[in-house]
Order: C-alpha cells, then structure tokens, then sequence
C-alpha cells in the first residue's frame, strides 16, 4: 500500500522531513494534521520558509479540524440528523459517563450541536460506518496523501480512524515519538493499551497486517552527544541517540546549578527556563511548560525540576517518574541543542553531570 510510519528521537527531522515530502509533490492533494497549535504553526511556518507560501495543493490541519470538517459534517446525518454540528467541546476526562451509547444526543454533543472531543473520532467512524464508507470514500477523492505529525499524542477511536485511512487508497504517513507523549487528544478508555509510549505495539501490529512499514530513526540533529546521552538514560529500553550535531561552544553537556548561582547562570548562558508545569516556581524567571515547548530547538535550556525529577536526579533511576513526567522531562532536555542545567541542590548520582558552582 505504500504507507509508511516513522518513529524517530527528538532532533531527528521528522517534521521537517514530512515538510520537504508534502511540498516535493505539489501535484498532488496533500493534508498534513497534527494535534496542538503550536505544532500546526510550526508546519506553516516550515512551509512557508521553504517555498514563501502554503501552495493550494497542500492543507494544514489540526487533527480536531480535520475530524470535524471532513468526518464530522459531510456524513453526520447517517448518525445524528437533528441539527447540524457546528463546534467541538473540549474535554478534560471522560465526557457523559454513565450515558448509553444509543442516546446519540446526549452521548456525543453538549447543547445539542458541540461534539465532545472525546468522543469524535469515534463519531467519525460511525458516520462512515452507517453511510457505507462514504467518510472515507470522500476522503480518498480528496487527498492522494494524508500525513500525521506528532501521532504519539492520539488516542482511543483516533487509532480505530487511522487503520480506517490505512486501508484506504490514500498513501498515509505516520510520524512520532512515544517519548515525547506530552499531551493526548482524548481520555477515551478505548484502546487505552496503545496509548502514549504503547504506541509503538500499535505500529508493530499493523506492519504485521501488512498496512505499513514501520522505520526508525535514532539520530539526532539538534542535540549533541552528552544530551543524546542524559536523554537516552529516561529509555534504557530503546535504541540509544546518535548525536549529528557537532557544533562547539565552550560550554556543553548536562549541569546542576545552585540557588546562589543561577541568577549568575542566566546571565551568562541566557537559556530558556523550562518547568513542568505553572505548579514549578522558577524563582521569577519567565518559563515555558514542557509541553508547550515539543519541536522548538534552543540552544540552552534550564530547568527548574519538580519533587519527581529531583528524586530522579538523586537516584538516576526513571521507573518511579510516571510516563507523562518521563515524557516531559525528555521533551524538555531535548530542546537544547548544546546545554541542559538543572537547579539543584546536591550531588547527582547520574554520570557525566557537571557542577556549576556546587
């Protein structure tokens, strides 16, 4: 069939690489769709640098979007002919706990005319489902090529639409990494043994199935090799990173910084400060979320860790972090393509980590 899934380390070029193959054939439709904002910005951004434009032949979508307008609303009366569907509400958790399936009303919309983001995909496939397979039969009218950025962050009946789009005409493209699984698109209990870093069992299965062909890659054009390292050491399980990078500026690695010295620090390296989330105090300096900041490259970062990732700093072992902490911090080291400091207190029982004025 032609499809292909790629699963690549932080630094890799995989958006980059999706970018060149989407604008290196321009004859033909073209959707790429990935799950946050800011990885849609960078998509158009990536494009634009390129060829100074977003060419008619190619939509950028984010996956919300894309369910919405082209699964959503063409099909939507085959399974709710009501009134028409005009917006998504997003979910935090599970929506209409409780609610049979079979009350489509309350089930799938709040209000009557919002699908809960939770339940979307599943929508998705129903409609395709009772309408014959028009879904994806308009779809395969549509694009020649669909390509889905960032797939670690999708969930539930997503990977129920992805085998859907696998066995269609369309050449698919799949792209991640499940250890960067920051965020996801639903809480949705289905398929939850595929979910984040289990996405690659998936993958696994359906180059079984013969629906794709699985690739990896383990190189990292962003980090150098001491932060390949730090990194790798979250994933004893995986391939270790090699480092394409070889740029050279007098201050590489990994560091523990103290209190007393990171106002020094920050002066002097000017890093982009990072937390796991608002919860981190970051004595003042402005931060940025580790989440936020998936696929953005900085040449230094510091990071101010939570209770979790000082315990993983004192004891170098990743098991106790939990998967979205693990996620996390890896996102975050992996910024930075030449310095990765932490503010901390102590001595670190991991290897070649660097004091700087401890």
């Amino acid at each position: 069939m032609g499809n292909k899934v790629l699963v690549a380390a932080a630094g890799s070029r995989k958006t980059t690489h999706l970018v060149e193959e989407a604008i290196s054939s321009q004859n033909r439709h073209t959707l790429i769709t990935t799950y946050t904002i800011e990885n849609l910005q960078q998509l158009v951004e990536y494009v634009s640098q390129r060829i100074g434009c977003v060419p008619s032949s190619l939509q950028v979508s984010t996956w919300y979007s894309f369910l919405l307008r082209d699964g959503v609303r063409p099909y939507q009366s085959s399974v709710y002919p009501d009134r028409r569907i005009s917006n998504i509400c997003f979910v935090e958790g599970r929506s209409t706990r409780g609610v049979a399936k079979g009350n489509v009303t309350k089930y799938y919309l709040s209000d009557g005319e919002r699908i809960f983001t939770d339940k979307i995909a599943d929508f998705v496939c129903q409609c395709n489902e009772r309408s014959g397979g028009l879904v994806i039969r308009r779809l395969e009218d549509m694009y020649d090529q669909i390509f889905i950025d960032e797939s670690q962050d999708l969930a539930g009946y997503d990977f129920d639409l992805l085998e859907l789009l696998l066995r269609s005409r369309i050449h698919i493209r799949i792209v991640g990494d499940c250890r960067q699984s920051t965020y996801f698109t639903n809480c949705s209990p289905k398929n939850s043994r595929y979910k984040g870093y289990n996405i690659c069992r998936l993958f696994a299965d359906w180059e079984t199935e013969g629906l794709c062909d699985l690739e990896e890659r383990n190189e990292s054009y962003r980090c150098n090799q001491q932060i390949c390292d730090f990194a790798d050491r979250l994933y004893r399980e995986l391939k270790p990173t090699v480092s394409r990078s070889h740029s050279m500026t007098g201050h590489e690695g990994i560091f523990l910084v103290g209190s007393k010295d990171v106002h020094k620090y920050y002066s002097t390296y000017e890093p982009v400060v990072l937390r796991d989330t608002i919860k981190t105090s970051t004595a003042d300096f402005p931060a940025k979320n580790f989440g936020i900041v998936k696929g953005k490259t900085f040449d230094r970062v510091l990071i101010f860790p939570n209770g979790p990732i000082r315990s993983y700093l004192q004891s170098g072992d990743p098991s106790p972090l939990k998967p979205r902490s693990r996620a996390g911090l890896y996102v975050a080291v992996t910024r930075a393509r030449h310095s990765v400091a932490f503010v901390f207190e102590g001595a670190s029982a991991i290897p070649n980590v660097s004091a700087y004025g401890l």
